[in-house]
């Protein structure tokens, strides 16, 4: 039987929900850097980033923040492509193999 959850305390803040939600959290963000160190990386990208946000002149990693920003763009624009792609190029192939060799090591 479900407890009651009378005294206010919302389910993500039960111990069992962060023993959950933080190793999933870390897998994430473990999945999305091997992705943009792996096949995601391009010069440009702090480039771009310094140019939409002017006070990060003196920045010269991409953070975090800056890798899922880019992953959500990469899907975003994965969904609407033609509904025939062209098939992968040889360099994305390779890049998607290295990925998942990278990951299962």
């Amino acid at each position: 039987m479900a407890r009651s959850r009378a005294n206010g305390q919302a389910r993500n803040r039960a111990a069992a929900a962060v023993r959950r939600t933080i190793p999933f959290q870390l897998a994430c963000q473990t999945l999305t850097m091997t992705w943009y160190m792996t096949a995601g990386h391009d010069p440009a990208d702090l480039d771009e980033r310094r140019a939409r946000a002017p006070w990060y002149r003196s920045k010269n990693q991409p953070s975090t923040a800056d890798m899922l920003a880019k992953l959500r763009r990469v899907l975003i624009a994965a969904r609407f492509r033609a509904s025939h792609p062209d098939p992968p190029t040889r360099e994305e192939t390779h890049a998607i193999r290295l990925a998942w060799e990278t990951t299962a090591a």
